[in-house]
């Protein structure tokens, strides 16, 4: 039988009331930072309203304004409201008392224009069950969130991102959790968003590990690339570039717009324009006071915080198949411009066709070369370049019915990571086609155990990648560390610099 209790928990701005649920405690909707919408739109985050008496934290909170995804598990991955008052976090703990935990702070992905917190696939119930504290953080998006406007008013997801980390230093004791034990992780653009924490002196002291899930270490631009994405977008909304007329949009419309945005952004594609591959216009932006200078740039900038980092085998593989889909005929055509705008040479792709993959067909060549490029080789440059302890791995594993080595796609590690199979898999039909009947339940509680005691001990339990044998994790069905998991598609691109 499932017990129900309303556990309280005292925070800096006064109390919350969550809910507790079989001795798990679950706190939702709670302000690190004040609603950052009017006469604070487009300013860096400001400290959150103290209330009177307890705040309910029993149900979430709305997300950051976005437009709705498409998305086939858009049951756990969907935003279901939006609002203003969105500079919201949620506690999973299982003990508030304790004041002692390891502390796990969740990033989320969606291409900083979509996603929340707490979302039901973002769910921290598992990690609460295994000892470690669970925070998710909403941060600001696409216009609002990451539209460069000079100094001051720029990178503002990022500082969202690090007013959270410095709100769970002040409070997170109270949930349970050891500030001096903080990991921070995420995938895809969380991935990113924790490889530009590890760059970011605001946020230094904050965390003490890092995990960075299928992120790129070079994805941020200088200020000259992002003043011509905010004169693009300013000249589509008929107002000046600027911090008032930007402010004099509504916030449905600018979330209209940085959608469309990001659809323009794609399309250079097609024009062979080689920003495009990283398909986002909304990063962070390098060379100004905040952030300093990127990830490999300012490796090191973290003093003794070690990093986990890895990809999944096949990253790019919805990029090809949406290709194929909305092309037709003229797909080949556009994967040719492709592996000309990758840079994929002679030498190039004789590492992926005589490599380990062996790798055949020119889509599947473009696929392999746009995961590396984008992902995998920006990740291993990250830990090439850091002096901390790093470790690295890849996943692997793929549904079963299809061809070897290609179906290991973007995101597909998101429920393994947190042991919740059960969650996506209720979803009938629109998992299995991407999961197959039974996606390994063993497998996904070797991935979230791994994640625990990196969390714990500042150790996943293999040896640190070193240049001198670059020992990989490779999740699969038979899991097992080997040297050098890149290979020759690494030496390749090495080959390129």
């Amino acid at each position: 039988m499932t017990s129900v209790a309303f556990p309280r928990v005292r925070t800096e701005n006064d109390v919350v009331q969550g809910l507790e649920i079989d001795g798990l405690h679950h706190f939702r909707n709670i302000p690190y930072a004040a609603p950052p919408f009017g006469p604070r739109r487009f300013r860096p985050p400001q400290p959150a309203a103290d209330w009177d008496g307890v705040r309910d934290a029993t149900e979430p909170g709305p997300a950051p304004p976005q437009v709705a995804e498409e998305n086939p598990l858009g049951a756990i991955y969907a935003v279901p409201e939006t609002g203003e008052d969105c500079l919201t976090l949620e506690v999973w703990t299982p003990d508030p008392g304790s004041a002692s935990l390891p502390v796990m702070v969740h990033i989320h992905g969606g291409g900083y224009i979509y996603g929340a917190g707490s979302l039901p696939g973002y769910s921290g119930k598992n990690f609460a069950r295994d000892g470690v504290v669970h925070v998710g953080i909403n941060y600001r998006l696409g216009i609002d969130g990451f539209l460069y406007l000079g100094d001051g008013h720029d990178n503002l997801g990022l500082r969202d991102q690090s007013a959270a980390l410095a709100w769970v230093q002040r409070n997170i004791a109270a949930f349970g959790g050891d500030p001096a034990r903080v990991t921070i992780f995420g995938q895809s653009a969380g991935g990113v968003s924790v490889m530009n924490q590890l760059a970011l002196p605001a946020s230094r002291g904050t965390f003490a590990g890092a995990i960075a899930q299928s992120g790129c270490s070079m994805a941020s631009v200088d200020a000259d690339e992002a003043w011509r994405v905010t004169r693009q977008v300013a000249r589509d909304l008929g107002v000046a570039p600027t911090v008032a007329g930007l402010s004099s949009v509504s916030l449905e419309r600018t979330a209209t717009a940085s959608f469309k945005a990001l659809k323009r952004y794609a399309l250079g594609l097609v024009r062979g324009d080689r920003r495009a591959l990283l398909l986002s216009p909304f990063r962070g932006v390098h060379g100004t006071e905040f952030l300093p200078a990127n990830p490999v740039r300012s490796a090191g900038g973290t003093p003794g915080v070690p990093l986990l980092a890895g990809t999944a085998g096949n990253e790019a593989a919805p990029l090809i198949d949406g290709i194929a889909s909305v092309a037709g005929p003229v797909a080949p055509l556009i994967r040719l411009g492709l592996r000309r705008t990758l840079g994929m040479d002679g030498p190039t792709v004789r590492a992926y066709r005589e490599g380990r993959r062996r790798v055949r067909g020119l889509a599947a060549l473009v696929e392999a070369g746009w995961s590396d490029w984008g992902f995998r080789i920006p990740t291993i440059r990250l830990l090439e370049a850091r002096p901390e302890p790093s470790w690295l791995y890849e996943f692997r594993w793929q549904r079963e019915g299809i061809p070897p080595g290609s179906g290991a796609f973007h995101a597909v590690d998101l429920p393994f990571v947190r042991d919740d199979l059960e969650t996506v898999m209720a979803l009938g039909e629109p998992a299995i086609a991407l999961f197959g009947t039974h996606p390994p339940r063993e497998l996904a509680r070797r991935v979230h155990a791994d994640f625990v005691r990196f969390a714990t001990t500042g150790d996943p339990g293999w040896p640190r990648y070193e240049r001198n044998d670059r020992q990989t994790m490779v999740y699969d069905r038979e899991s097992q560390v080997v040297p050098d998991a890149a290979g020759a598609e690494r030496a390749a691109w090495d080959g390129r610099r």
